[in-house]
């Protein structure tokens, strides 16, 4: 009787896990938080990363480059995937309404010589019941040289690097 009761619970609680989808997204210019939670109340986030590339009409989402998206159960996040020469290594919690996450992307293999590209990301945010939300936002600039005509050119490029988390 206790071994039934007990199996009830695990389903029950099985049951009201809710699940979380985690993206990475990059932006090629500069975008803020509060921008981007306003758009996201007004798009699916699967939807919008179906694709290598953010597919919506909604300005502030256009021509984001997805480097990641998962869902997982929120009762466990930790997980580790790997497609081709690509890993993603996803560590955090979800309680309480409040969501820490870590994601480490790695690129190349251990064959001879190969070197890694590794990148990480990282946020903790309040994260209520049906929101989708950035968790947290990664600003970068870099200065190039462009030579024309004989003449060398020095140009700074912004983009914006968001991870993105929802709670269904």
């Amino acid at each position: 009787m206790k071994f039934l009761a007990a199996f009830f619970l695990i389903q029950a609680f099985a049951a009201s896990a809710s699940e979380i989808d985690l993206a990475v997204i990059q932006f090629p210019e500069p975008k803020t938080a509060e921008l981007l939670n306003e758009a996201l109340k007004k798009v699916d986030l699967s939807a919008i990363t179906n694709s290598d590339r953010t597919m919506t009409k909604e300005p502030a989402l256009q021509y984001g480059t997805v480097l990641f998206i998962q869902s997982t159960n929120s009762a466990n996040l930790n997980s580790s995937t790997r497609l081709r020469n690509v890993r993603a290594d996803v560590s955090g919690a979800y309680n309480k309404g409040r969501i820490d996450v870590q994601i480490t992307i790695s690129e190349g293999s251990e064959v001879g010589l190969s070197s890694f590209n590794k990148r990480v990301f990282r946020g903790s945010d309040a994260l209520p019941p049906g929101a989708t939300r950035v968790i947290s936002l990664r600003q970068i600039k870099r200065k190039s040289t462009v030579g024309e005509k004989g003449r060398l050119d020095i140009r700074e490029k912004e983009s914006t690097i968001a991870l993105i988390a929802r709670e269904r």
